[in-house]
């Protein structure tokens, strides 16, 4: 497939990721369930050569009720030290599925991607630019009232530009956790 193939579909994608909660807000079948905001830590290894990279994140949440699952849109700033400093910045589109367990703790699994700016030249990605950040994760909540809950959730990042741009596709993948706080509707 050529690159301009690659991206319509891409784009194509991610138009209908953005779009559907407001077309199912809109019919009546979903709502705003949380707002919050969270922060996190992920570590990883350079390949091939090695050296560690790590991140501090930080993402807003906008959560949608869709029944039993959730889904949200996280736009987040994420601060990298590596060889080089610098920022990742975009937005994740999550579905989180969630299990009561009774009392005040429920646990969730989360799948999460999104296109994202990645602010420093790597050996697996190339040049700085865009890319995809794709997250994996299973947490616990603790609902601390009936409109307030602490998240906690350990994460697999990974981040690839697809081969859609003409710099070497590695991939960069990292392992952390994230914390955060939600006001519920």
């Amino acid at each position: 497939m050529n690159k301009q193939a690659g991206c319509g579909i891409v784009s194509f994608f991610l138009f209908v990721l953005l779009c559907l909660p407001s077309w199912l807000y809109a019919a009546g079948r979903v709502h705003l369930s949380e707002l919050g905001i969270s922060t996190g830590y992920a570590s990883g290894e350079h390949r091939p050569e090695g050296g560690d990279f790590h991140v501090t994140s930080f993402a807003l949440r906008a959560g949608f009720d869709l029944g039993s699952l959730q889904c949200s849109f996280d736009p987040f700033v994420n601060a990298i030290d590596a060889d080089e400093s610098g920022v990742e910045a975009g937005l994740t589109v999550f579905l989180r599925y969630f299990e009561r367990l009774g009392g005040k703790v429920s646990v969730f699994g989360e799948i999460g991607s999104g296109p994202m700016y990645l602010g420093i030249d790597t050996r697996e990605q190339g040049d700085a630019g865009f890319n995809f950040l794709n997250l994996f994760g299973a947490g616990f909540r603790y609902h601390i009232s009936h409109s307030l809950s602490l998240d906690l959730a350990g994460r697999y990042r990974h981040l690839s530009h697809a081969g859609l741009r003409d710099n070497d596709n590695l991939g960069m993948d990292s392992w952390g956790f994230s914390t955060g706080i939600y006001l519920g509707y």
